[in-house]
């Protein structure tokens, strides 16, 4: 069995959806070949509101895991005064937390650059590796990858689960040290074996030299982790957003058709809510208020990941919201998985769009325009929803499922090891 070395910013017992990815991958890749070896940073301090121990259900009972210290803008911001709010968006929106992040190039975590080259030397030096994967957001993980693979001459893939340069939430820099990224992206690309992306958004903004090395591997679903779940039980029609939510994603038109349909239909105002499940930025705080639909909207902290799956079988509709036609967020594959209506604001010719009409045409609405949206959500409300989507005989369904991405993975590994 050969091995590969997993390098990642966090990981489990972390809980969030950027940590599900490389999870999965861990979980399964032992059955087509290959050994996991992760290398990822110790929990800090404004991590410990995220931590969820089920995570670890399912990974290899003797993975070896090995965890550095990664000091953070938490720990530089303490130091000049400010004071850290765990599980918010605060930090980044205040102007001196803003001020520093922009000085870490790629990101705020960067100084695990560091004491994560000098484990992998330690671990290189007891384990034959065979092969590097590093995945980002956070990008500090590719930049170890690529040095260990100059220094070993080993094979090594970077997974990108949102552009770099490009992404949303991305820092504004001085002239000097925007360049400084771009270059860091640039080498990162060139010298990488293999690319991966979770959308093809991200290949298309490749230059064609490194498209030519680039794959799309989607995020999926895990069916081990639906098993066993029971809905949860809601005491009205709901709608659920699982994730979280802020101004870039654009989910103005959502809130705008909500009051349109309280406006038009009063008597729903106690008969229908919409559940944020996870974080919110200030805009969206702002934009409820400003509707005052406070009555019907309740913001509902991040959960384990098990409870969100349980919320999203037991919601009426399932909505998501993207910023334009190229982005997919990962919860579209749990919520094919869960066989509930999708409500997407998005455009209809989007990519997220266009993957869940490829699996199941009559399941997802996608617009933007608050007064369709509203009468779609009225239809439903009247409907009470629809009933479930076949599951079982979906094959282009179950093409998402986790074990069979880390597979294609696997393969990916052995064609790269292959060319040595």
């Amino acid at each position: 069995m050969k091995t590969v070395l997993m390098i990642t910013q966090k990981f489990p017992p972390f809980n969030g959806v950027g940590v599900l990815r490389v999870t999965k991958f861990v979980k399964y890749i032992q059955d087509f070949g290959w050994r996991p070896v992760v290398l990822t940073c110790k929990l800090q301090e404004n991590h410990l509101d995220a931590v969820d121990e089920k995570m670890l259900d399912g990974v290899p009972e003797d993975l070896s895991i090995h965890r550095v210290n990664a000091p953070s803008l938490y720990d530089v911001y303490r130091l000049v005064g400010g004071r850290a709010k765990q599980g918010s968006f605060s930090l980044s929106k205040n102007s001196l937390a803003s001020l520093i992040r922009s000085l870490f190039v790629p990101d705020q975590y960067v100084a695990w650059y560091f004491t994560g080259v000098r484990k992998a030397r330690e671990i290189f030096q007891v384990e034959n590796i065979d092969a590097i994967y590093s995945t980002s957001p956070r990008e500090t993980p590719h930049l170890i990858g690529r040095t260990l693979h100059l220094k070993y001459k080993c094979p090594w893939i970077a997974d990108f689960r949102d552009p770099w340069i490009e992404k949303q939430h991305r820092p504004k820099r001085i002239q000097p040290l925007e360049q400084f990224e771009k270059y860091l992206e640039k080498i990162v690309l060139r010298d990488a074996d293999g690319i991966l992306a979770a959308w093809p958004g991200i290949v298309r903004s490749f230059e064609p030299a490194v498209e030519e090395k680039s794959q799309v591997l989607t995020n999926g679903f895990d069916e081990e982790d639906f098993r066993g779940l029971k809905p949860h039980v809601f005491p009205k029609f709901t709608f659920l957003y699982a994730g979280s939510l802020f101004k870039e994603l654009s989910p103005l038109p959502m809130f705008e058709a909500l009051d349109v349909l309280l406006q038009t239909r009063p008597k729903l105002r106690q008969k229908i809510q919409l559940v944020l499940l996870g974080r919110q930025d200030a805009f969206v705080r702002d934009t409820i208020k400003k509707y005052e639909l406070e009555y019907c909207v309740d913001k509902i902290p991040q959960i384990p990941h098990r409870e969100c799956l349980e919320y999203m079988l037991g919601a009426d509709v399932l909505t998501f919201s993207v910023p334009d036609k190229q982005w997919i967020p990962s919860k579209i594959f749990e919520y094919l998985r869960a066989g509930r209506p999708i409500l997407a604001i998005a455009d209809q010719d989007s990519d997220a769009v266009q993957i869940i009409a490829r699996v199941n045409p009559d399941l997802c609405f996608a617009s933007r325009d608050p007064g369709h949206i509203a009468r779609y959500m009225s239809n439903l409300v009247r409907n009470r929803g629809v009933s479930d989507c076949e599951i079982q005989n979906n094959r282009r369904l179950w093409a998402f499922e986790r074990r069979h991405l880390a597979k294609q993975l696997a393969h990916t590994l052995d064609a790269l090891v292959s060319q040595v």
